[in-house]
């Protein structure tokens, strides 16, 4: 039987991990911030653009919690009302439902989740004493974005749910902490700690996917790669794409997928990022998935970006899904059909490193 989860607050980033949620035997309930109140009823489409879910809106908080056996509340740019998270987070506990954050979450609010990344430290420990790489033997599929809101958690979870329904055995490390809700690893929290070098940032990497692949001994390893792979320009640098840099040195991945913002792309433009990507990164992406937000400059502040919000219908219907011929393959994000068509040439690729089943 499914336990129902409350997420709070929904907004348009994170609505693909509410739509997946039941990989992890979960009910979704989708509620609302106070500011955009009036989608309420609607089905969850209305905030990704994506094909209807059956999954409604709501800002009845106190009632849909008590529903609930679990209440995510979620990390939202736009939503800084602590109050309110405070109130509910409060309520929820009252009615002994299970609480649970990301660490940004977190300090925002002033609560001590009282983690301790034993497993890390004992890695970082130990790496003065044994500083080499270790061999991982599966083959590694990465999940890229070239920038912010370019659909790149519906990617990774859409390459889940192909190789999973194929019968391999997966491991997957997600981008988004929620992902361990639905059977993924999360990115060490040591991964984001500025104090650390990068150096040992990489080897604790590959050390820690090491173990994981050691216990589950996947036939296939996904991974999502969290913040942008380069940074948009001079004025919007999105971490200068160090992160991605840092897990990329850690491990040899076979496969490359870029998610990015929908537009009128090149062949020459897809062939720049291929090499951007071989040589920074050392790896072949060939793939590219498109989001439902187009990506636009704000004329009065040009270090702020806006994104204008697409359907699933207008991408599908204006994507030149054939630029590059054989040489790209190029889907829509939220278009399942289309994906796993994507994910089918990897597996080809791949087939003589998957165990067949």
């Amino acid at each position: 039987m499914s336990k129902k989860i409350a997420f709070f607050p929904t907004n348009h980033d994170n609505a693909t991990l509410i739509r997946y949620a039941y990989m992890g035997g979960y009910e979704p309930i989708a509620l609302l911030a106070p500011e955009i109140n009036v989608l309420e009823g609607y089905d969850i489409s209305k905030l990704d653009g994506g094909p209807n879910a059956d999954i409604r809106l709501h800002i009845d908080y106190e009632e849909k919690i008590l529903e609930s056996d679990l209440v995510y509340f979620a990390d939202c740019e736009e939503f800084q009302n602590n109050k309110l998270y405070i109130e509910l987070m409060e309520y929820a506990k009252k009615q002994r439902k299970e609480v649970i954050m990301p660490n940004d979450v977190a300090k925002q609010l002033g609560v001590d989740l009282q983690k301790v990344c034993i497993e890390e430290r004992d890695i970082l420990a130990d790496i003065d004493k044994f500083p080499k790489m270790l061999q991982i033997e599966s083959p590694i599929i990465s999940i890229f974005t070239i920038g912010e809101k370019c659909g790149q958690i519906q990617t990774e979870l859409l390459a889940r749910k192909y190789f999973l329904g194929k019968g391999y055995n997966v491991m997957q490390i997600g981008s988004h902490d929620f992902m361990k809700l639905v059977g993924c690893l999360n990115i060490p929290d040591i991964m984001f700690d500025s104090t650390i070098d990068p150096f040992k940032k990489a080897i604790i990497f590959n050390r820690f996917i090491h173990k994981h692949f050691k216990l589950k001994n996947p036939d296939i390893i996904l991974i999502g790669v969290p913040h942008p792979v380069m940074k948009y320009n001079n004025n919007n640098l999105n971490g200068l794409g160090i992160l991605p840099l840092i897990i990329q040195s850690a491990l040899q991945s076979d496969i490359g997928i870029i998610n990015m913002h929908f537009a009128d792309y090149t062949v020459e433009f897809l062939e720049e990022v291929k090499q951007f990507c071989k040589y920074r990164l050392d790896i072949d992406t060939r793939y590219f998935g498109i989001s439902n937000t187009s990506v636009l400059k704000n004329v009065d502040n040009p270090s702020k970006l806006e994104y204008l919000r697409l359907t699933s219908d207008f991408v599908n219907s204006n994507l030149v899904s054939g630029l590059g011929g054989e040489q790209f393959t190029i889907f829509p994000a939220y278009n399942e059909e289309e994906a796993n068509n994507a994910f089918q040439k990897m597996e080809k690729e791949l087939q003589g490193n998957l165990i067949q089943v």
